[in-house]
């Protein structure tokens, strides 16, 4: 099923959650992994392009992820949460939406100010900013800050996710996940 379930998100949102969340994990794994190599090598190179293209993927299809989440139905999560871990998990979900549309932003306004030019899948994309090395330094440490803040979100989202499947004995965890058949 594609839609919203009253009890399971839909294959489209699964879909959605699940691979921009690898997605994800790929970026950070190559930005993290680079400096493991020689400036200026072929491997090095290949994991920042990695780590660019994975950014802007997340950012065209967090757009059509925003169209399909305001499209659809919620699941309920049964039992209900109390009102401040709702409000939380909306907050933080927010702030996870905000920064998988700011960091490829960020991260193209300050590789154009390095002087670098910026593609998606081969395609050149407008130029945003001039060449200014100093603009693309802030810029640099701007990301690097949104980016450490969404990792820490990503950890508290997986594990508030075990917590409630665990430890509150809901379904938060489940409702992501394929329905089981009955046979």
């Amino acid at each position: 099923m594609l839609r919203n379930s009253e009890t399971h998100y839909g294959a489209l949102v699964r879909l959605f959650h699940w691979g921009m969340a690898g997605l994800v994990i790929l970026a950070l794994a190559a930005v993290e992994t680079h400096d493991w190599f020689p400036k200026g090598s072929s491997l090095r190179n290949f994991l920042m392009s990695t780590h660019f293209q994975c950014g802007l993927l997340v950012f065209v299809l967090v757009w059509f992820r925003l169209g399909v989440v305001f499209s659809d139905r919620t699941p309920a999560i049964r039992p209900a949460p109390p009102a401040s871990q709702d409000i939380i998990a909306k907050l933080a979900h927010l702030t996870l939406y905000v920064g998988m549309i700011s960091l490829p932003v960020l991260g193209v306004m300050m590789q154009q100010a390095a002087d670098h030019s910026v593609s998606l899948l081969g395609m050149q994309l407008p130029t945003l900013v001039n060449v200014n090395k100093p603009f693309a330094k802030n810029l640099k440490e701007i990301h690097s800050f949104i980016g450490n803040t969404v990792i820490w979100l990503i950890v508290l989202h997986t594990a508030a996710a075990m917590w409630h499947h665990y430890r509150q004995h809901d379904n938060t965890l489940l409702r992501m996940l394929p329905p089981r058949s009955r046979l």
